[in-house]
């Protein structure tokens, strides 16, 4: 009598774990995607919770406690891992400090780059270099990958923002 329960147990255990996880979390992505900052730390608490503890006691501006100004959440994928990539600078303006935030649902923790661009209007400024990380993974080679990509994309957003394409 036992045999059959334990038959019927293991195919119905089999077949959990065959369900496929990949659409849930693809779906959870979609979640944040199109989002502004600001809206994110509101509406999605993991989020916020996970940005709060990566900037920690850092002594960054009071404008990073709100994000109120800054682009809308974007997928983006980094050596093979999905990220929602947001960023946020001072509502007087994007061209004095940014602030790059790049969240992986799925171990709920934030990344990020406080970013200095250098001042256009003075040849060989060097305060990028008083930029900040704050939360990279403790794996050297992800926390590589994850600083490559964000300080491109710093540096590519600080030229569009000094150097605006002529319409």
């Amino acid at each position: 009598m036992q045999r059959p329960v334990f038959t019927i147990l293991t195919l119905a255990l089999a077949s959990l774990l065959s369900l496929p996880v990949a659409p849930a979390f693809a779906a959870s992505l979609d979640t944040y995607v199109g989002q502004q900052p600001e809206a994110l730390l509101k509406s999605q608490p993991e989020f916020a919770k996970a940005y709060r503890s990566a900037i920690g006691e850092l002594d960054l501006p009071e404008w990073t406690q709100r994000l109120a100004a800054g682009k809308r959440a974007e997928q983006v994928d980094i050596d093979g891992t999905a990220y929602i990539l947001t960023s946020a600078c001072s509502s007087r303006g994007c061209l004095d400090e940014h602030l790059y935030l790049l969240f992986d649902p799925q171990s709920g923790l934030v990344s990020g780059l406080f970013y200095l661009p250098p001042a256009s209007d003075t040849p060989g400024d060097t305060r990028t270099a008083f930029s900040r990380w704050y939360g990279l993974p403790a794996d050297k080679a992800r926390a590589k990958a994850i600083g490559a990509f964000l300080l491109q994309r710093a540096a590519s957003d600080a030229q569009a923002l000094a150097y605006p394409a002529k319409k």
